[in-house]
């Protein structure tokens, strides 16, 4: 080593090694420094392109809640409009462009099997996927719009999207006012085991029943307006007791409904196509097949009818006066039978319907639904909860209102029916006879400012009195007594149509306000209204009525049927009329519970509502979409997946 620094020639040979390791050195250091400035870029760039692909998840989803209230069915997709996001700094000069495909995915639930029928439920989870890709040019302004040099740096996510459409709630009304204009309260009667919300205030009331006389309410209530206790409205209440799921008040407003648009849309029309107000059809499910009647309600005719006050005694000496009236006869036909599973049926006039339904089914009403007997599913068992059932659901929507029939002929055996009643001890409490709905319902009815003519659940026939049923009389004769028919007694006996003058009596049955009359022992308490599933209405519906109106709309004792005006009270107050003499026939008219029905000096049901909880995620087919206001439809997101990026979104 000594001999080559002394050496001149291996001076310089050292000093070049020297200089080579120094280079190579600083190339080395260089090298590290820029890749690790590299690295500092590119894992920012990372950071922010996952920052940015976020907002522009959400940008995604706001433009679908805002399209998809539009059409539904995005019809060949959407596309955000691409946005560019410069960021620069003393040593870093990047732009972000993003944007996000939509598309719709509809995803059907498992198939069934009941006996020998298979086939898939035709109801689904509507799903939607927001994809979005996020990428990175070098430089801002020009410079990066000119620059086709992208990035390695690209985020790509997918994220789904669940349509929160009804049926959402339990128990939804736009306006919890009755029709007469007063506040119908919930009271210790009441029990909500599912979500509650309502576009105006909640009325609530501590009266006698469960949980120390107040409504309960275990799932989230939310309203529009402010709790308010009856009669005064004032807000002091045990909330904790009464709202265990929670309460928000002042809530955004949903958007109820005037129309069942996609069930007319999608629907198999069952009966007429073109809409008459006289034709009814008359519908029984039987499993995933249907029969039915078609019942045109014909032009009034003219019939008249001579009165004596003692009819149908007395009728030797001449008449009083002579009733002069119209009346309308239903002509029957039936209908072709069809199938119903897994799909819409839209019928395009009033409704009647019952019977057992498998599969998935909506039936929509352009006119009044009204329930003539238990609407049960395949899979479950009164009084058994559907939580479990995957193969039927049912939805019912009427663009009018939803009625609970007192009763009907029968066109198939002309039999007078009472239906929907039933005892108390059928089943175990909270449980009872009556009528069992395992359905969501939404009565859609827009009264056009007669709030009586706004959309509601409720039940026929509220204002029950007696009336002289048709009697066979031995009438003497000189032969001996012959046997005789004595019908529409009462229109033999008083005045009608009534006038000012000559009111029809106050406890004396309207002509056929019930669907059933002449009936001299109506029923009063029919048993409890058993619900699985939800309701949802315009305005609040009446399922029990007191035996006078409270406030009394109606002092005078009137009767106006469409204003609610009927006459005196309903109590079962008996009155025995006198009919014949020699023979002495009488008749007792005064109303009645139905056997083993609740006695509680009212008319119509108990309640027992339970929330089908599959309802949070499924629906009927083509169950119509509650919206809050605001032109955005209501989403719930799911899984947010980042993936590898595609090459476009094409």
């Amino acid at each position: 080593m000594i001999r080559i620094v002394k050496n001149q020639s291996g001076n310089i040979a050292l000093a070049m090694l020297i200089a080579v390791i120094a280079v190579m050195s600083g190339l080395s250091i260089s090298s590290m420094s820029l890749r690790d400035t590299i690295a500092a870029q590119a894992e920012l760039e990372s950071i922010q392109s996952l920052h940015l692909l976020r907002a522009e998840t959400l940008r995604g989803q706001s433009y679908l809640e805002i399209a998809a209230k539009t059409d539904q069915s995005l019809g060949g997709g959407l596309r955000t409009p691409l946005r560019n996001v410069p960021i620069s700094g003393s040593h870093y000069a990047k732009t972000y462009t993003m944007q996000s495909s939509i598309s719709r995915k509809v995803s059907e639930i498992e198939g069934y099997q009941v006996g020998q029928d298979t086939g898939t439920t035709g109801a689904s989870e509507t799903e939607y996927v927001v994809r979005s890709l996020v990428e990175t040019k070098t430089g801002i302004g020009q410079v990066a719009y000119f620059n086709n040099n992208k990035s390695i740096v690209r985020k790509y996510s997918e994220l789904q999207v669940f349509q929160s459409t009804g049926p959402i709630f339990m128990y939804f009304t736009d306006n919890e006012l009755d029709p007469l204009g007063e506040p119908v309260r919930f009271d210790g009667k009441d029990y909500f085991n599912g979500p509650v919300h309502s576009n105006t205030d909640i009325w609530i009331r501590q009266t006698t029943g469960d949980n120390q006389g107040w409504p309960l309410f275990e799932s989230l209530v939310t309203t529009s307006g402010t709790i308010k206790v009856y009669p005064d409205g004032g807000d002091v209440y045990p909330e904790e007791l009464i709202f265990q799921g929670g309460l928000i008040e002042n809530y955004q407003t949903y958007e109820y409904p005037t129309q069942m648009t996609s069930v007319r849309n999608n629907g198999t029309i069952v009966g007429p196509p073109s809409y008459d107000p006289n034709n009814i059809i008359m519908v029984e499910v039987n499993n995933s097949a249907y029969s039915g009647m078609w019942g045109n309600v014909q032009t009034p005719r003219r019939v008249f009818a001579d009165v004596w006050p003692n009819y149908p005694y007395g009728t030797t000496a001449p008449p009083s006066y002579r009733n002069n009236f119209t009346v309308k006869d239903t002509i029957w036909t039936p209908l072709p039978a069809g199938t119903s599973a897994n799909r819409s049926n839209f019928v395009n006039a009033k409704l009647w319907i019952r019977g057992q339904f498998a599969g998935y089914q909506t039936w929509g009403a352009a006119d009044t639904l009204s329930i003539i007997g238990d609407i049960l599913i395949v899979g479950t068992t009164p009084p058994a909860s559907p939580v479990t059932n995957k193969y039927s659901m049912v939805g019912l929507i009427s663009e009018r209102s939803i009625v609970l029939k007192y009763g009907f002929y029968n066109p198939i055996d002309t039999i007078r029916e009472h239906t929907n009643m039933g005892a108390d001890a059928d089943y175990a409490a909270p449980a009872g006879g009556g009528v069992w709905i395992y359905a969501a319902m939404a009565a859609l009815g827009v009264g056009g400012g007669n709030p009586f003519n706004d959309g509601v659940f409720t039940f026929e026939y509220q204002h029950p009195h007696g009336s002289i049923p048709a009697t066979v009389i031995n009438v003497p004769s000189p032969t001996g007594p012959i046997p005789t028919l004595f019908d529409w007694i009462d229109l033999h006996r008083n005045k009608w149509p009534q006038t000012a003058s000559q009111p029809w009596p106050s406890l004396l049955d309207y002509p056929w306000y019930n669907p059933l009359w002449p009936e001299n022992r109506p029923y009063l308490m029919r048993g409890t209204i058993n619900i699985w599933g939800g309701v949802n209405q315009r305005r609040r519906g009446f399922v029990r009525r007191n035996y006078i109106n409270q406030p009394n709309n109606n002092p005078l004792f009137i009767w106006d049927v469409p204003t609610d005006k009927c006459g005196g009270t309903s109590a079962p107050n008996a009155t025995t009329v006198q009919l014949y003499q020699n023979p002495n026939v009488f008749v007792t008219l005064q109303g009645r519970n139905y056997p083993g029905a609740n006695s509680s000096a009212q008319v119509g049901y108990a309640k027992n509502y339970n929330y089908d909880t599959r309802m949070y995620k499924r629906k009927p087919p083509d169950w119509p979409e509650f919206k809050k206001q605001g032109e955005k439809l209501p989403m719930e997101q799911g899984n947010w997946l980042l993936k590898r990026p595609p090459r476009s979104l094409v």
